[in-house]
């Protein structure tokens, strides 16, 4: 049986700011080495040089919409959808070359369960979910989204990846007027985390750890950001066969039996772990690391 972990990268509201050079790093991508650990290289910019790069085997994965959604912020399931299909249509589309990237996505929305969890005997989801109750990890008055990845660890390969959106604690909007905490800007940034990119220094990029209210800037990707999805699925490359089905075969419920009004909760998660540090210091805290054997 494969050795299984998980992460958990937190997109952290930020109205501060740090100047980095103009010419800082590219992409970095999320790999089976925890910072945290103090055992991993991490190169000046904040990249995790040691252990393997994580990505989707197969040519084809599918995500799901859990089909509460947010009555808080008055965004439907149906909306939510159409959002998560454009930001992760950013990344696919991408040119790499003059090819798009070897990787193709179906929706499988909605699901009755909203559970962050990885099943290893039963089917399972990948599951885009809002916590409009209480955000049940540290910094919530600073975290906008969470996204946990479950891999195999001697691979890279992942197996599973669900987001939590902390709709509790921020005021989220789904149009260009009057935008507030842009959600098609989360959702392309925790788009990234799910295909296996990592947090970057570059302050303009999709996947730089911190978002400035009001703004939609995350929504456009730039040459750094697509470099790293070409460099994760370059066209061509050996992939697994096309399945949309996730790990074990689909189920849009929880683990065990639920009912039609199933909140299903998250079962037992631990906290990331505090609040982010200063800006730039991403080995350190911009990148909120949740490892636990499953």
């Amino acid at each position: 049986m494969p050795r299984l972990q998980r992460l958990t990268l937190a997109l952290a509201l930020g109205v501060s700011a740090l100047i980095f050079a103009d010419d800082a790093s590219a992409f970095c991508r999320t790999t089976t080495c925890d910072p945290k650990s103090g055992t991993c290289d991490v190169d000046a910019e904040g990249c995790v040089l040691s252990g393997l790069p994580l990505y989707w085997p197969g040519a084809c994965v599918s995500f799901s919409v859990n089909k509460s959604a947010t009555p808080l912020r008055g965004v439907d399931w149906e909306t939510t959808e159409t959002l998560v299909t454009q930001g992760f249509n950013t990344w696919l589309s991408v040119d790499c070359g003059g090819s798009k990237p070897s990787l193709s996505l179906e929706s499988r929305s909605p699901v009755a369960c909203d559970s962050q969890e990885y099943n290893q005997h039963q089917p399972n989801a990948n599951i885009w979910m809002y916590r409009d109750d209480f955000w049940p990890y540290e910094g919530a008055v600073n975290t906008l989204a969470l996204t946990t990845i479950t891999f195999n660890v001697k691979t890279g390969e992942i197996f599973d990846a669900d987001v939590e959106i902390n709709s509790v604690e921020n005021d989220l909007t789904t149009t260009d007027q009057g935008v507030k905490i842009d959600m098609l800007s989360i959702v392309t940034h925790e788009a990234g985390h799910f295909l296996g990119l990592s947090h970057t220094v570059k302050g303009d990029a999709t996947m730089y750890a911190r978002y400035n209210p009001g703004s939609t800037s995350l929504r456009t990707l730039t040459a750094d950001d697509a470099a790293g999805m070409c460099e994760i699925y370059p066209p061509g490359r050996e992939a697994d066969s096309c399945s949309f089905d996730p790990r074990h075969g689909f189920s849009g419920e929880c683990s065990g039996p639920v009912d039609e009004g199933c909140s299903c909760r998250s079962i037992g998660a631990p906290s990331p772990g505090g609040s982010a540090p200063a800006l730039g210091l991403l080995a350190i805290g911009l990148v909120w690391l949740r490892r636990r054997r499953v």
